[in-house]
């Protein structure tokens, strides 16, 4: 059997699409990783005209626990501002038993936020003290 060689094999860094995507780590914590398209930058800087390098990055985890989430109704949410060049993160306000979803997005100068992209939903485990 032939070898081959191991850039036939490599992850690239970039697949140049949007992808958002949420896994559960554990009961507490949650692991999201996330690409923005080149074609959403752009038109995120035409928008704001200004440069996608320097808008805020947020991360809002929401908790949707036995609700049909629109958005809007959440039962709490969690904003976390991370550098523009970040793509993944460790998130720890999960409680257990909890369902939770993710947005991706920035915010606008009057600080109000706006989602660029959603994840799929989750559901952390029960705690083990739990019966």
């Amino acid at each position: 059997m032939k070898a081959s060689p191991i850039s036939e094999h490599e992850v690239p860094g970039r697949y140049y699409k949007d992808l958002l995507h949420l896994m559960v780590v554990g009961t507490n914590s949650l692991y999201v990783y996330w690409e923005i398209s080149d074609r959403r930058r752009w038109l995120m800087s035409q928008h704001f005209e200004c440069d996608f390098g320097v808008m805020p990055s947020v991360i809002r985890l929401y908790d949707v626990t036995h609700i049909h989430f629109n958005g809007h109704n959440a039962h709490a949410y969690w904003d976390t501002t991370m550098l523009p060049e970040t793509t993944h993160s460790y998130l720890h306000q999960a409680k257990a038993n909890r369902s939770y979803i993710v947005d991706v997005g920035t915010y606008t100068l009057e600080h109000e936020f706006i989602p660029l992209l959603r994840s799929n939903c989750v559901v952390t485990p029960k705690d083990s003290e739990e019966n």
